[in-house]
């Protein structure tokens, strides 16, 4: 199978990270795939070309060549001009395509197919290719910066507490942050927890009904109880908010204000440590990878299966 991995441009944010790094690749050589990737494909990341090609991949520079192939990788979902270039093949890259159903149009328009990324679960519905820790670990990281207090002098409320929220427990917990998890049962409860707080991180995945239907947890007249300069730190910005005012915001412009209270609620908190992240995407990337080039799309397990995006299955 040809394989095809292209550099993360985007349009107003400069993408480091790298999907698939030089150990990784070759293994996909040693499996008898051809691997052809971008020249600077991980420059951002201290990879040169020349690793690429010691790992047995053909290093171009024509981003045409790249998207023609049978599979293309890619860590983000690819820009207007990226899509136009891809025909009659397969993606493999992040897609949220409920969210963007352009995507769905333009993968029709060229005879494509994709596999979302986000959408390949394990039997107990983990996803099995993300940096969740790292998201709610570097956005508590921001947040204690903006908060403009020591960590130990931070009184820090948490709604959730699955994958996203644990990495900021962990770094809420060991920078000795005074500390509230919000269970379910406490909803009710909402302004008492508010109170007082210097910052306040969602974790929580909120149901679209619930936003369609303006239900939140936390509505922005509640803001007042918070402490001055308190943060809000969004990390569940792919889904409805339960806090009203939250939306998502770019790496270049990643705080907004709202009746005083700084608002961060940034699309992917890993690429603020894009080493780490390209290093743990890759390893994740890589069986999953093996297994969509080995076999037709019919014969893969189920749970790529489920990830598959066809268009044809779409309404438009």
């Amino acid at each position: 199978m040809e394989i095809g991995i292209p550099k993360e441009n985007e349009t107003k944010n400069f993408e480091r990270r790298v999907i698939l790094l030089p150990n990784e690749v070759n293994r996909l050589v040693e499996a008898s795939h051809r691997v052809f990737v971008e020249k600077g494909l991980g420059n951002g990341i201290y990879v040169s070309d020349d690793e690429y090609r010691q790992a047995g991949a053909k290093v171009v520079l024509n981003r045409e060549t790249i998207f023609n192939k049978s599979i293309v990788v890619k860590l983000k979902p690819p820009l207007v001009q990226e899509f136009k270039l891809l025909h009659n093949n397969l993606l493999f890259s992040m897609l949220h395509a409920e969210q963007n159903p352009h995507y769905i149009k333009a993968l029709k328009e060229r005879n494509a197919k994709a596999i979302a990324m986000e959408m390949i679960h394990n039997r107990a519905g983990e996803r099995l290719i993300q940096c969740s820790y790292m998201c709610g670990e570097q956005g508590m990281i921001m947040a204690f910066y903006l908060a403009e207090k020591s960590p130990c002098d931070c009184h820090v409320l948490v709604l959730g507490y699955g994958s996203v929220a644990s990495g900021a427990l962990k770094v809420a917990f060991s920078l000795g942050a005074k500390v509230k998890i919000l269970r379910k049962q406490e909803y009710a409860y909402i302004k008492q927890f508010v109170k007082g707080k210097d910052i306040v991180v969602n974790g929580i995945q909120w149901p679209k009904e619930k936003r369609n239907k303006k239900k939140y947890l936390i509505t922005k007249d509640i803001f007042s109880l918070l402490n001055k300069g308190a943060v809000i730190l969004d990390l569940a910005v792919d889904y409805p908010n339960p806090i009203e005012p939250c939306h998502p915001s770019a790496h270049n412009k990643p705080i907004y204000t709202v009746n005083g209270v700084r608002c961060i609620s940034i699309y992917g908190y890993p690429k603020l440590v894009p080493i780490s992240s390209s290093q743990t995407y890759s390893k994740q990337v890589l069986p999953i990878l093996l297994k969509i080039a080995s076999v037709s799309l019919e014969k893969l397990p189920k749970s790529i299966r489920d990830a598959i995006v066809d268009p044809e299955n779409y309404t438009l």
